[in-house]
């Protein structure tokens, strides 16, 4: 890797987390560009150098965490009823929480991570439902699990008790496919 590079993506990241900085004192609508070159350190031709506008900072940031989601999901969703599945899941994205609780609260007609992970969840799951067999429509099944199970993890990422709450919505789930 070259040295430019490494500053593309020192910058990029400066970008990132100034923007993640100033989610968490301001409503997505009331940002504007200086506010994130302020709390980023960086000058404002540097950050029009990599992001046209927020909106595109926005849609690289929740493209990447829902990237990462999916892929954890794929190695990690082999079964409905594994006991460590959500705990796995929580490790996985715990390094990345604050980025991810931020963005989960951020809601554009275009860009949405909360959208875009209950559409994982939901896509996962559909993988696995032949393994499922229930008296209620599969469209319930899909959005109650995805639903419930996003807010475990929202849940978990901000306030901990991971291994209480995945126990929990193990539990819930077994007692739910199991009749």
């Amino acid at each position: 890797m070259n040295q430019e590079d490494l500053r593309v993506r020192r910058t990029q990241n400066d970008i990132q987390l100034g923007f993640i900085k100033t989610l968490q004192h301001k409503p997505f609508s009331n940002i504007t560009i200086n506010d994130i070159c302020t709390a980023g350190m960086v000058g404002r031709s540097t950050f029009y150098h990599h992001y046209p506008d927020k909106y595109a900072l926005l849609d690289a940031l929740v493209t990447q965490e829902a990237a990462k989601f999916d892929q954890l999901l794929a190695t990690r969703m082999v079964g409905i009823q594994q006991d460590q599945l959500l705990i796995n899941l929580y490790q996985g994205l715990a390094q990345d929480a604050d980025r991810i609780t931020t963005l989960l609260d951020v809601h554009t007609s275009s860009v949405d991570l909360n959208q875009r992970y209950l559409a994982s969840l939901k896509d996962h799951l559909d993988h696995l439902w032949p393994q499922i067999s229930l008296d209620v429509p599969r469209e319930f099944i899909l959005d109650f699990y995805a639903h419930s199970a996003l807010m475990a993890i929202s849940w978990a990422l901000k306030h901990g008790h991971e291994d209480q709450i995945a126990t929990f919505m193990n539990q819930m789930t077994k007692n739910v496919l199991n009749g």
